[in-house]
């Protein structure tokens, strides 16, 4: 009996032993995984911070270009116009990292995501990022031959494509400042309305794209905040 008792303990250890180093290796897993989507979060909101920037950069002069338009001589605005006006079609837009929410999901601890505060935020992130990201697309597939019509009809098509910077390093380097006097924009009223238009949309896709990455941060720093506490 006491042979039976001492093989039975003996069986019964090693399962406990077993099961220990099992749950020690999902756990040691999972810790990982979160370390990894909490790195790759801190990288997105580098990233939603700097195109905040960026859109913050060009709103401004958007806003200015308008003014000019609506209450202002174009000749006195000459340069400035043919270099925001390249801009128009263009947005500074966040791409968000491989973030591996799905392995995070499935792991260890987290297989069912007891946290329903985590777990409603992943899903908010997610959700948020992928209507920022078709919002952005769609902007910048638009209205492509009406912007071309207004282009060929008010500048000079060479002086506005020599502004495009082949080196350029960021947004805000994607089109060359005027260091020298260019082709006067013609005086076609119809187009400069169009032109205006064109510069009041864009003003407005850049302050609703801004709201919608304030938002990303947010969800962003609040999953951070629950992996913090959770690991």
């Amino acid at each position: 009996i006491s042979q039976f008792i001492i093989v039975f303990l003996a069986v019964t250890l090693a399962l406990f032993a077993d099961r220990y180093r099992e749950s020690y290796a999902e756990k040691a897993k999972a810790k990982e995984i979160a370390q990894s989507v909490y790195n790759d979060l801190k990288t997105d909101l580098n990233g939603i911070q700097q195109t905040i920037n960026d859109k913050s950069w060009i709103e401004a002069k958007y806003d200015s270009l308008a003014d000019i338009l609506a209450t202002k001589d174009v000749t006195d605005f000459n340069e400035f116009i043919y270099y925001v006006e390249r801009y128009v079609s263009k947005s500074p837009v966040f791409e968000s990292g491989d973030i591996n929410f799905e392995q995070f999901k499935t792991t260890g601890k987290n297989k069912d995501i007891e946290n329903i505060k985590l777990k409603k935020d992943i899903a908010a992130y997610n959700a948020l990022y992928d209507q920022y990201s078709a919002s952005e697309k769609s902007y910048t597939t638009s209205d492509i031959s009406l912007l071309n019509g207004i282009e060929s009809s008010l500048f000079n098509p060479s002086d506005l494509t020599n502004l495009d910077n082949p080196n350029n390093k960021d947004f805000r380097t994607l089109v060359l400042r005027p260091e020298q006097k260019l082709q006067p924009i013609r005086r076609d009223v119809v187009y400069l309305k169009l032109l205006y238009i064109k510069v009041v949309n864009a003003s407005k896709h850049t302050k609703s794209m801004k709201q919608v990455l304030e938002q990303q941060k947010v969800l962003g720093l609040n999953l951070i905040k629950d992996l913090e506490k959770q690991y």
